[in-house]
């Protein structure tokens, strides 16, 4: 009996020293959990330590990078650059500019004529262009990011012959149409911009596009978290929640009952018996495809539009990092046309001016789809259509505004001239 008692005696005493042992164990492991992963933990500290590494090697990086620049520049002694892009002004080291400033640039020295022939723009009729008909100014639209030179916009359209009215803005609109005005009218309008661009100091011209308005404004359409409230209220996509919304990808079939349409992004699907024809232009094989009966295909959209005066990223106006207002000059150089002191009420038949930008767009739709070129439209930016899936004769007409680039040869000087609020600068060429 006394052994026994003595082995129970015993063997609950290792026992005991076994529940004591994982208590402590556990004890010691809670403490090491809290000290790896509690908020103050050695695994926070660490990212927040990562994360400050980051953030100071790319200050430096972005620090250096400025510094390389200045350098190169004082070496150099040319190139234009745009310090802070947040402010409209743009410098060289030796003239500070603004956005919307004017420079005497003189492009009728040149003879050149362009004839934008109908086959390319899907319009009825030949279009006349001669470079020594523009009569109206040059403003500063921004610089060359790539070869850091001086960009200029025309201030008015450039004029035509054979070319479209428009209310009182005569021979000043340039016509597209269909399915040749889609693909053609990018490279027309640079055949077009490029005959102004051979006047004394210039190096090329091309047609403006929405990016040199959206680098202006600010607006970066995959920035869901900028907030306009003319267009959605809520910082959000584009379009969000319906077929067109930005990026969006839908699928279209063509069936016996209409054009069957699938949007991605969870908008609502359907058949549209409207339209029982579906034609579409296949960027990978640069042509125009017609879907038969059960057929499919997938098109993505890219359309987007906005008004520059009410897009901010907070509610707090002042310090808004995007947008631009209505009374500033940029707003003035490319929202009216300040040449002949027309504004958004007055220009002819329409509401406001309107020209071409240079760039594509594709639209999804319930049921059917669009193509065309981006336009400035009565104070915003916006999309025009040439073409649509159900193959209606679309035709439309808008003015043209070429941008110059210069040499880096050129010289600027302070006429000591104020126009509609701006400086005007008087060019020479080393």
């Amino acid at each position: 009996m006394r052994e026994m008692k003595k082995h129970i005696q015993e063997r609950g005493i290792t026992l005991v020293a076994l529940v004591v042992t994982l208590v402590i164990l556990l004890i010691l492991a809670g403490i090491t959990i809290a000290t790896l992963f509690g908020e103050n933990g050695i695994i926070n500290k660490a990212q927040k330590a990562k994360e400050e590494t980051e953030k100071s090697t790319k200050n430096e990086l972005d620090a250096l990078n400025s510094l390389e620049e200045e350098m190169e520049n004082a070496i150099n002694g040319n190139g234009w650059r745009q310090p802070n892009p947040l402010k409209p002004e743009i410098t060289n080291g030796e003239i500070t500019l603004k956005i919307g400033d004017y420079v005497d640039y003189d492009c009728t020295t040149s003879n050149e004529i362009y004839t934008s022939a109908k086959e390319k723009t899907g319009y009825t009729q030949d279009q006349v262009f001669k470079a020594n008909a523009y009569s109206y100014g040059w403003r500063v639209l921004g610089i060359d990011k790539s070869t850091k030179q001086l960009q200029l916009i025309s201030e008015d359209f450039v004029p035509l012959t054979g070319g479209g009215d428009r209310g009182n803005r005569i021979g000043q609109y340039y016509y597209l149409s269909g399915r040749a005005g889609y693909i053609y009218g990018e490279g027309e309008l640079n055949k077009i911009c490029s005959i102004y661009g051979n006047g004394k100091g210039a190096v090329t011209a091309r047609s403006i596009n929405v990016d040199d308005v959206n680098k202006i404004t600010g607006y970066n359409p995959n920035n869901i978290g900028v907030k306009d409230p003319s267009q959605t209220g809520s910082g959000i996509k584009f379009g969000d929640g319906s077929a067109r919304e930005y990026n969006n990808t839908v699928k279209y079939t063509l069936t016996s009952n209409g054009v069957k349409y699938e949007p991605v992004n969870g908008a609502p699907s359907g058949t549209s018996s409207m339209f029982k024809k579906f034609v579409y232009y296949n960027n990978e094989t640069n042509e125009w495809k017609i879907l038969e009966e059960n057929q499919s295909t997938t098109l993505k959209s890219n359309v987007y539009s906005y008004y520059p005066t009410t897009l901010t990223e907070t509610d707090d106006d002042i310090n808004a990092k995007v947008g631009i207002a209505s009374t500033s000059a940029e707003y003035k150089m490319l929202f009216v046309n300040s040449s002949t002191g027309d504004d958004n009420t007055n220009i002819g038949n329409s509401n406001g001016i309107q020209y071409w930008l240079n760039s594509k767009y594709l639209c999804t739709e319930n049921g059917y789809a669009h193509v065309g070129l981006r336009y400035i439209n009565e104070g915003r930016i916006s999309y025009n259509g040439l073409h649509e899936t159900y193959e209606p004769n679309d035709v439309n007409y808008l003015g043209i505004r070429p941008v110059v680039t210069l040499s880096s040869e050129i010289q600027l000087k302070d006429s000591e001239t104020i126009q509609d609020g701006c400086k005007l600068y008087n060019m020479e060429v080393k």
